[in-house]
Protein backbone atom coordinates (compact mmCIF):
# COMPACT_ATOMS: atom_id res chain seq x y z
CA UNK A 1 0.00 0.00 0.00
CA UNK A 2 1.24 3.47 -0.83
CA UNK A 3 1.65 5.99 2.00
CA UNK A 4 1.15 8.88 -0.43
CA UNK A 5 -2.05 10.80 0.28
CA UNK A 6 -4.45 11.22 -2.65
CA UNK A 7 -4.47 14.67 -4.25
CA UNK A 8 -7.28 17.00 -3.23
CA UNK A 9 -10.22 17.16 -5.61
CA UNK A 10 -11.55 20.58 -6.57
CA UNK A 11 -15.34 20.98 -6.58
CA UNK A 12 -17.25 23.93 -8.02
CA UNK A 13 -20.43 24.62 -6.06
CA UNK A 14 -22.99 26.84 -7.82
CA UNK A 15 -26.17 28.32 -6.37
CA UNK A 16 -27.80 31.67 -7.15
CA UNK A 17 -29.03 32.03 -3.57
CA UNK A 18 -26.07 33.32 -1.52
CA UNK A 19 -27.64 32.27 1.77
CA UNK A 20 -28.11 28.70 0.55
CA UNK A 21 -24.61 28.73 -0.92
CA UNK A 22 -23.07 29.78 2.40
CA UNK A 23 -25.02 27.09 4.24
CA UNK A 24 -23.86 24.43 1.80
CA UNK A 25 -20.21 25.46 2.01
CA UNK A 26 -20.39 25.31 5.80
CA UNK A 27 -22.10 21.93 5.97
CA UNK A 28 -20.87 19.82 3.03
CA UNK A 29 -18.05 17.35 3.81
CA UNK A 30 -14.41 18.32 3.44
CA UNK A 31 -13.51 14.74 2.57
CA UNK A 32 -15.28 11.92 0.73
CA UNK A 33 -14.23 8.44 -0.45
CA UNK A 34 -10.76 9.12 0.95
CA UNK A 35 -10.21 12.30 -1.09
CA UNK A 36 -9.77 15.75 0.45
CA UNK A 37 -12.29 18.17 -1.11
CA UNK A 38 -11.63 21.81 -1.91
CA UNK A 39 -14.92 23.68 -2.47
CA UNK A 40 -15.07 26.74 -4.73
CA UNK A 41 -18.33 28.67 -4.27
CA UNK A 42 -20.01 30.58 -7.11
CA UNK A 43 -23.35 32.40 -7.06
CA UNK A 44 -23.56 33.47 -10.71
CA UNK A 45 -24.27 31.06 -13.56
CA UNK A 46 -22.33 32.97 -16.23
CA UNK A 47 -19.36 33.25 -13.89
CA UNK A 48 -19.58 29.48 -13.30
CA UNK A 49 -19.42 28.78 -17.04
CA UNK A 50 -16.42 31.12 -17.32
CA UNK A 51 -14.65 29.32 -14.48
CA UNK A 52 -15.30 25.94 -16.05
CA UNK A 53 -13.73 27.28 -19.27
CA UNK A 54 -10.51 28.47 -17.62
CA UNK A 55 -9.98 26.33 -14.53
CA UNK A 56 -9.84 22.63 -13.86
CA UNK A 57 -12.52 21.16 -11.63
CA UNK A 58 -12.92 17.49 -10.73
CA UNK A 59 -16.63 17.77 -9.93
CA UNK A 60 -19.38 20.37 -10.33
CA UNK A 61 -22.34 20.60 -7.94
CA UNK A 62 -24.88 23.05 -9.31
CA UNK A 63 -28.33 24.32 -8.57
CA UNK A 64 -30.77 24.10 -11.47
CA UNK A 65 -31.02 27.77 -12.38
CA UNK A 66 -34.22 29.60 -13.09
CA UNK A 67 -33.46 32.31 -15.62
CA UNK A 68 -36.41 34.49 -14.63
CA UNK A 69 -35.54 37.36 -16.97
CA UNK A 70 -35.17 35.26 -20.08
CA UNK A 71 -38.12 32.92 -19.67
CA UNK A 72 -40.06 32.28 -22.88
CA UNK A 73 -43.65 31.15 -23.13
CA UNK A 74 -43.93 27.38 -23.26
CA UNK A 75 -40.28 26.86 -22.27
CA UNK A 76 -39.22 25.64 -18.86
CA UNK A 77 -36.30 27.97 -18.08
CA UNK A 78 -34.97 25.57 -15.46
CA UNK A 79 -34.64 22.89 -18.14
CA UNK A 80 -32.62 25.23 -20.33
CA UNK A 81 -30.23 26.28 -17.60
CA UNK A 82 -29.65 22.72 -16.38
CA UNK A 83 -28.94 21.67 -19.94
CA UNK A 84 -26.59 24.65 -20.43
CA UNK A 85 -24.39 23.89 -17.43
CA UNK A 86 -23.94 20.25 -18.44
CA UNK A 87 -23.26 21.27 -22.05
CA UNK A 88 -20.68 23.84 -20.95
CA UNK A 89 -18.81 21.15 -19.02
CA UNK A 90 -19.04 18.51 -21.77
CA UNK A 91 -17.61 21.00 -24.28
CA UNK A 92 -14.52 21.60 -22.15
CA UNK A 93 -13.45 18.45 -20.33
CA UNK A 94 -14.56 15.40 -18.41
CA UNK A 95 -16.10 16.54 -15.13
CA UNK A 96 -18.99 14.77 -13.36
CA UNK A 97 -22.00 16.90 -12.44
CA UNK A 98 -24.49 16.75 -9.59
CA UNK A 99 -27.50 18.98 -10.30
CA UNK A 100 -29.95 19.76 -7.50
CA UNK A 101 -33.27 21.56 -7.34
CA UNK A 102 -36.32 22.08 -5.15
CA UNK A 103 -38.48 20.96 -8.08
CA UNK A 104 -38.70 17.97 -10.37
CA UNK A 105 -35.80 16.89 -12.57
CA UNK A 106 -35.66 19.00 -15.75
CA UNK A 107 -36.63 17.05 -18.85
CA UNK A 108 -33.51 18.16 -20.72
CA UNK A 109 -31.21 16.86 -17.99
CA UNK A 110 -30.16 13.38 -19.08
CA UNK A 111 -28.73 11.61 -16.05
CA UNK A 112 -26.21 8.77 -16.07
CA UNK A 113 -23.19 7.41 -14.18
CA UNK A 114 -21.53 10.84 -14.11
CA UNK A 115 -24.56 13.13 -14.36
CA UNK A 116 -26.74 12.95 -11.24
CA UNK A 117 -29.83 14.77 -9.99
CA UNK A 118 -30.70 15.40 -6.34
CA UNK A 119 -33.94 16.79 -4.91
CA UNK A 120 -33.20 19.59 -2.43
CA UNK A 121 -35.84 18.07 -0.16
CA UNK A 122 -33.32 15.35 0.75
CA UNK A 123 -31.04 18.01 2.22
CA UNK A 124 -27.31 17.53 2.48
CA UNK A 125 -27.85 13.82 2.93
CA UNK A 126 -28.83 13.38 -0.71
CA UNK A 127 -26.00 15.53 -2.01
CA UNK A 128 -23.43 13.77 0.18
CA UNK A 129 -24.64 10.32 -0.91
CA UNK A 130 -24.39 11.17 -4.62
CA UNK A 131 -21.03 12.81 -4.05
CA UNK A 132 -19.68 9.68 -2.35
CA UNK A 133 -21.16 7.45 -5.05
CA UNK A 134 -19.40 9.30 -7.87
CA UNK A 135 -16.09 9.50 -6.00
CA UNK A 136 -16.28 5.80 -5.05
CA UNK A 137 -16.27 4.98 -8.77
CA UNK A 138 -12.65 6.16 -8.80
CA UNK A 139 -13.14 8.03 -12.07
CA UNK A 140 -12.77 11.64 -10.79
CA UNK A 141 -9.61 10.65 -8.93
CA UNK A 142 -8.31 8.88 -12.03
CA UNK A 143 -9.00 11.93 -14.21
CA UNK A 144 -7.14 14.14 -11.74
CA UNK A 145 -4.21 11.69 -11.54
CA UNK A 146 -3.97 11.49 -15.34
CA UNK A 147 -4.03 15.28 -15.64
CA UNK A 148 -1.26 15.61 -13.03
CA UNK A 149 0.77 12.78 -14.57
CA UNK A 150 0.49 14.38 -18.01
CA UNK A 151 1.83 17.62 -16.55
CA UNK A 152 4.76 15.73 -15.03
CA UNK A 153 5.48 13.79 -18.21
CA UNK A 154 5.44 16.86 -20.44
CA UNK A 155 7.30 18.95 -17.86
CA UNK A 156 10.07 16.41 -17.28
CA UNK A 157 10.65 16.18 -21.04
CA UNK A 158 10.67 19.96 -21.56
CA UNK A 159 12.88 20.69 -18.54
CA UNK A 160 15.11 17.67 -18.97
CA UNK A 161 15.85 16.58 -22.51
CA UNK A 162 14.56 19.57 -24.49
CA UNK A 163 16.23 22.28 -22.44
CA UNK A 164 19.55 20.39 -22.42
CA UNK A 165 19.50 19.86 -26.20
CA UNK A 166 17.71 23.00 -27.38
CA UNK A 167 20.58 24.34 -29.50
CA UNK A 168 20.96 20.98 -31.29
CA UNK A 169 17.28 20.44 -32.01
CA UNK A 170 16.73 23.11 -34.62
CA UNK A 171 13.69 21.41 -36.16
CA UNK A 172 11.62 21.73 -32.99
CA UNK A 173 11.77 25.51 -33.15
CA UNK A 174 8.62 25.09 -35.22
CA UNK A 175 5.82 25.28 -32.64
CA UNK A 176 3.69 22.69 -34.46
CA UNK A 177 6.54 20.19 -34.58
CA UNK A 178 7.35 20.83 -30.93
CA UNK A 179 3.72 20.29 -29.98
CA UNK A 180 3.60 16.93 -31.77
CA UNK A 181 6.86 15.80 -30.16
CA UNK A 182 5.73 16.69 -26.65
CA UNK A 183 2.32 15.04 -27.11
CA UNK A 184 3.87 11.86 -28.52
CA UNK A 185 6.50 11.64 -25.78
CA UNK A 186 3.94 12.21 -23.01
CA UNK A 187 1.47 9.73 -24.54
CA UNK A 188 4.11 7.01 -24.75
CA UNK A 189 5.26 7.66 -21.19
CA UNK A 190 1.72 7.52 -19.83
CA UNK A 191 0.87 4.44 -21.89
CA UNK A 192 3.91 2.30 -21.20
CA UNK A 193 5.38 3.21 -17.84
CA UNK A 194 4.13 1.87 -14.53
CA UNK A 195 3.09 4.97 -12.56
CA UNK A 196 3.71 3.12 -9.29
CA UNK A 197 7.27 2.12 -10.19
CA UNK A 198 9.76 4.56 -8.67
CA UNK A 199 12.36 3.70 -11.33
CA UNK A 200 9.96 4.47 -14.17
CA UNK A 201 10.16 0.99 -15.70
CA UNK A 202 7.82 -0.26 -18.40
CA UNK A 203 5.05 -2.58 -17.29
CA UNK A 204 5.77 -6.28 -17.73
CA UNK A 205 2.10 -7.33 -17.83
CA UNK A 206 -1.08 -5.68 -19.09
CA UNK A 207 -4.81 -6.14 -18.79
CA UNK A 208 -6.60 -7.50 -21.84
CA UNK A 209 -8.42 -4.19 -22.33
CA UNK A 210 -5.04 -2.54 -22.92
CA UNK A 211 -4.71 -4.40 -26.22
CA UNK A 212 -7.21 -2.03 -27.77
CA UNK A 213 -7.80 1.58 -28.68
CA UNK A 214 -11.52 2.19 -28.50
CA UNK A 215 -13.05 3.95 -30.23
CA UNK A 216 -10.51 4.03 -33.11
CA UNK A 217 -8.81 7.40 -33.55
CA UNK A 218 -7.86 7.18 -37.23
CA UNK A 219 -10.94 8.92 -38.60
CA UNK A 220 -12.28 7.28 -41.75
CA UNK A 221 -9.10 5.29 -42.43
CA UNK A 222 -8.90 1.62 -41.52
CA UNK A 223 -5.70 0.30 -39.97
CA UNK A 224 -3.73 -2.89 -39.50
CA UNK A 225 -5.27 -4.57 -36.45
CA UNK A 226 -8.70 -2.96 -36.85
CA UNK A 227 -11.34 -5.14 -35.18
CA UNK A 228 -14.56 -5.15 -37.21
CA UNK A 229 -17.95 -6.37 -36.03
CA UNK A 230 -20.07 -7.86 -38.79
CA UNK A 231 -23.56 -6.40 -39.10
CA UNK A 232 -25.62 -9.53 -38.47
CA UNK A 233 -29.35 -9.98 -37.97
CA UNK A 234 -30.75 -9.18 -34.54
CA UNK A 235 -30.39 -12.20 -32.26
CA UNK A 236 -27.61 -13.75 -34.34
CA UNK A 237 -24.27 -14.40 -32.58
CA UNK A 238 -21.71 -11.62 -33.07
CA UNK A 239 -19.00 -12.13 -35.67
CA UNK A 240 -15.67 -10.29 -35.84
CA UNK A 241 -12.81 -9.83 -38.32
CA UNK A 242 -9.34 -8.36 -37.81
CA UNK A 243 -7.67 -6.36 -40.60
CA UNK A 244 -4.29 -7.71 -41.76
CA UNK A 245 -3.63 -5.20 -44.57
CA UNK A 246 -0.89 -2.64 -43.69
CA UNK A 247 -2.10 0.87 -42.96
CA UNK A 248 0.03 2.36 -45.75
CA UNK A 249 -2.28 0.62 -48.26
CA UNK A 250 -5.41 1.83 -46.47
CA UNK A 251 -4.53 5.51 -46.02
CA UNK A 252 -6.17 8.22 -48.08
CA UNK A 253 -3.52 9.79 -50.29
CA UNK A 254 -3.12 13.57 -50.11
CA UNK A 255 -6.12 13.78 -47.84
CA UNK A 256 -8.81 12.72 -50.32
CA UNK A 257 -7.41 10.35 -52.93
CA UNK A 258 -8.81 6.84 -52.31
CA UNK A 259 -6.56 4.23 -50.66
CA UNK A 260 -4.38 2.09 -52.89
CA UNK A 261 -5.97 -1.11 -51.60
CA UNK A 262 -9.20 -2.01 -53.38
CA UNK A 263 -9.61 -5.07 -51.14
CA UNK A 264 -8.81 -5.58 -47.47
CA UNK A 265 -7.36 -8.80 -46.12
CA UNK A 266 -8.96 -9.82 -42.82
CA UNK A 267 -8.76 -12.82 -40.51
CA UNK A 268 -11.89 -14.47 -39.21
CA UNK A 269 -12.19 -15.05 -35.47
CA UNK A 270 -13.29 -18.12 -33.54
CA UNK A 271 -14.31 -18.63 -29.92
CA UNK A 272 -11.32 -19.19 -27.65
CA UNK A 273 -13.44 -21.50 -25.49
CA UNK A 274 -14.31 -23.60 -28.54
CA UNK A 275 -10.68 -23.88 -29.62
CA UNK A 276 -9.63 -24.82 -26.07
CA UNK A 277 -12.31 -27.53 -25.97
CA UNK A 278 -10.96 -28.98 -29.23
CA UNK A 279 -7.39 -28.99 -27.86
CA UNK A 280 -7.87 -29.99 -24.22
CA UNK A 281 -4.53 -31.53 -23.23
CA UNK A 282 -0.87 -30.63 -22.98
CA UNK A 283 -1.25 -26.84 -23.10
CA UNK A 284 -1.62 -24.64 -20.01
CA UNK A 285 -3.47 -21.34 -19.81
CA UNK A 286 -0.29 -19.27 -20.21
CA UNK A 287 0.48 -21.02 -23.50
CA UNK A 288 -3.10 -20.65 -24.71
CA UNK A 289 -3.05 -16.86 -24.40
CA UNK A 290 0.36 -16.40 -25.99
CA UNK A 291 0.49 -14.80 -29.39
CA UNK A 292 0.61 -17.02 -31.31
CA UNK A 293 -1.10 -19.49 -29.00
CA UNK A 294 0.43 -22.94 -28.57
CA UNK A 295 -2.72 -24.65 -29.82
CA UNK A 296 -4.01 -25.80 -33.16
CA UNK A 297 -2.47 -27.30 -36.26
CA UNK A 298 -0.26 -26.01 -37.66
CA UNK A 299 1.08 -24.30 -34.56
CA UNK A 300 0.99 -20.54 -34.98
CA UNK A 301 -2.38 -20.32 -36.72
CA UNK A 302 -4.17 -18.76 -33.71
CA UNK A 303 -3.53 -15.30 -32.30
CA UNK A 304 -5.27 -14.54 -29.01
CA UNK A 305 -7.73 -11.63 -28.70
CA UNK A 306 -8.67 -10.89 -25.06
CA UNK A 307 -12.38 -10.30 -24.46
CA UNK A 308 -13.34 -6.64 -24.49
CA UNK A 309 -16.70 -4.93 -23.89
CA UNK A 310 -19.24 -7.40 -25.32
CA UNK A 311 -16.66 -9.33 -27.38
CA UNK A 312 -15.78 -12.68 -25.79
CA UNK A 313 -12.24 -14.12 -25.74
CA UNK A 314 -11.42 -14.98 -29.36
CA UNK A 315 -8.65 -16.26 -31.56
CA UNK A 316 -7.77 -14.79 -34.94
CA UNK A 317 -7.59 -17.85 -37.16
CA UNK A 318 -4.83 -17.01 -39.62
CA UNK A 319 -5.86 -19.94 -41.82
CA UNK A 320 -9.28 -18.35 -42.31
CA UNK A 321 -8.41 -15.21 -44.22
CA UNK A 322 -10.80 -13.44 -46.57
CA UNK A 323 -10.45 -10.61 -49.06
CA UNK A 324 -13.15 -7.97 -48.53
CA UNK A 325 -13.84 -5.25 -51.13
CA UNK A 326 -13.08 -1.86 -49.62
CA UNK A 327 -16.59 -0.66 -50.47
CA UNK A 328 -18.10 -3.52 -48.43
CA UNK A 329 -16.29 -2.63 -45.22
CA UNK A 330 -18.64 0.23 -44.39
CA UNK A 331 -21.83 -1.63 -45.29
CA UNK A 332 -20.98 -5.08 -43.88
CA UNK A 333 -19.09 -4.10 -40.74
CA UNK A 334 -19.03 -1.66 -37.84
CA UNK A 335 -15.72 -0.43 -36.48
CA UNK A 336 -15.34 -1.92 -32.99
CA UNK A 337 -11.77 -1.17 -31.84
CA UNK A 338 -8.20 -1.27 -33.12
CA UNK A 339 -5.23 -3.17 -31.74
CA UNK A 340 -2.72 -0.82 -30.16
CA UNK A 341 1.05 -0.88 -30.68
CA UNK A 342 2.81 -3.34 -30.43
CA UNK A 343 -0.07 -5.83 -30.58
CA UNK A 344 -1.07 -4.99 -34.17
CA UNK A 345 2.52 -5.42 -35.33
CA UNK A 346 2.81 -8.70 -33.40
CA UNK A 347 -0.28 -10.02 -35.19
CA UNK A 348 1.24 -9.05 -38.54
CA UNK A 349 4.51 -10.76 -37.59
CA UNK A 350 2.66 -13.99 -36.71
CA UNK A 351 0.76 -13.88 -39.99
CA UNK A 352 3.93 -13.39 -42.03
CA UNK A 353 5.79 -16.09 -40.10
CA UNK A 354 3.00 -18.62 -40.63
CA UNK A 355 2.81 -18.06 -44.39
CA UNK A 356 6.54 -17.70 -44.99
CA UNK A 357 7.45 -20.99 -43.32
CA UNK A 358 9.60 -23.26 -45.51
CA UNK A 359 9.47 -26.99 -44.90
CA UNK A 360 12.77 -28.92 -44.97
CA UNK A 361 13.35 -32.69 -45.01
CA UNK A 362 14.89 -34.02 -41.80
CA UNK A 363 18.51 -35.13 -41.80
CA UNK A 364 19.38 -38.66 -40.78
CA UNK A 365 20.38 -37.91 -37.21
CA UNK A 366 22.33 -41.13 -36.65
CA UNK A 367 25.07 -39.90 -38.97
CA UNK A 368 25.78 -37.02 -36.62
CA UNK A 369 26.03 -38.91 -33.36
CA UNK A 370 29.56 -37.58 -32.93
CA UNK A 371 28.10 -34.13 -32.26
CA UNK A 372 26.43 -35.34 -29.06
CA UNK A 373 28.16 -33.75 -26.04
CA UNK A 374 30.29 -36.10 -24.01
CA UNK A 375 28.80 -37.18 -20.67
CA UNK A 376 30.20 -35.25 -17.69
CA UNK A 377 33.13 -36.86 -15.89
CA UNK A 378 32.39 -38.23 -12.45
Amino acid sequence: MSDVSPPPLHVLLVDDDKEVLDQLIASLPKEAAGFPLVWDACEDFDDAVARISHRRYDLVVTDVYRDRKGARKGVNAADERAHDVVGAIRDKRFCPVIAFSDGSKPENLVTGPFIRFVDKATGNRGLTAELASILDSGVPGLARALHDELDRAAGSYLWGFLEANWTKLKSVRDAKVLGRIVRRRAAIQLGRLDPEDEKGLERATVDGAEYYICPPISGREFRLGEVLRENVAEGAPPSFRVVLTPHCHLAYQNGNKPPRATHVMAARTVSALQVSANHPSGVNVGQRVQSPAKVGQPEGRYWFLPGFLDMEDLYCDLLQVESIPMADLVTRFTRFAVLDTPFAEALQSCFVRLYSAVGLPSLESSRYAHLEPAPPKK
